[in-house]
């Protein structure tokens, strides 16, 4: 060994050289980001995917797809016209609430007149509203059409939770079923349940009793 090494493991000695960063730690955690970046990217794409999907696939509507909305379970597509619709609606078979598959929420002070099982969840029918409950991941997809220019279309939070206002005529689509026409509604996550409200009221009274709901 020379003079220098001796010199350069002397200095080495005296000096505070922090220890190497853990490679395979900073490796991962770079990859699993850009793993998560992916699958946000795929997301995206699917949502809009499916609002162009709702937006050109439906016969008798030749709909020009301007702006979507989307919520867990629920996406609002705004197009320049809608569709034919229908008035008559079908909740499903009348039940009793403890044969629910999950403890149904109600507003506060309230008590349905009627509960029927329909379309993947619970219709709970009270005077002047229209509530509809279910789980997320395994009900239905609601699907939504609200005209250009014929009322408002905006995301709100519900105690914290995303939802979206609807303040306009539009059409509302579930499975197997014709579009149909659907007045104000708010759509909104609970937890693991996705509610939608639909009642002749502005959106300031609905986002009080969706929020009175336990």
């Amino acid at each position: 060994m020379n003079d220098l090494e001796l010199e350069l493991r002397d200095l080495a000695a005296h000096l505070d050289v922090p220890p190497a960063p853990p490679l395979l730690s900073v490796v991962v955690a770079r990859l699993a980001r850009r793993r998560r970046r992916r699958r946000m990217l795929v997301l995206a794409v699917a949502v809009g995917a499916t609002a162009l999907v709702v937006a050109f696939a439906v016969p008798g509507s030749r709909a020009t797809l301007l702006r979507f909305f989307h919520v867990r379970s629920a996406t609002v597509t705004i197009i320049d016209k809608l569709p034919p619709l229908t008035s008559h609606r079908s909740l499903g078979d009348p039940i009793s609430p403890n044969l629910a598959s999950f403890r149904l929420l109600l507003p506060s002070g309230r008590r349905p007149e009627q509960v029927y099982a329909g379309d993947g969840g619970y219709w709970l029918r009270y005077p002047g509203l229209l509530l509809f409950e279910f789980e997320s991941g395994e009900g239905p997809q609601i699907l939504k059409k609200a005209g250009l220019g014929t009322g408002n279309v905006e995301y709100v939070r519900v105690d914290g939770e995303p939802g979206i206002w609807i303040g306009s005529r539009h059409a509302l689509y579930l499975p197997g079923g014709p579009p149909v026409a659907a007045g104000h509604a708010l759509v909104w996550q609970h937890g693991p349940l996705t509610l939608r409200l639909e009642a002749a009221v502005g959106r300031e009274q609905a986002l009080a009793v969706a929020r009175s709901v336990h």
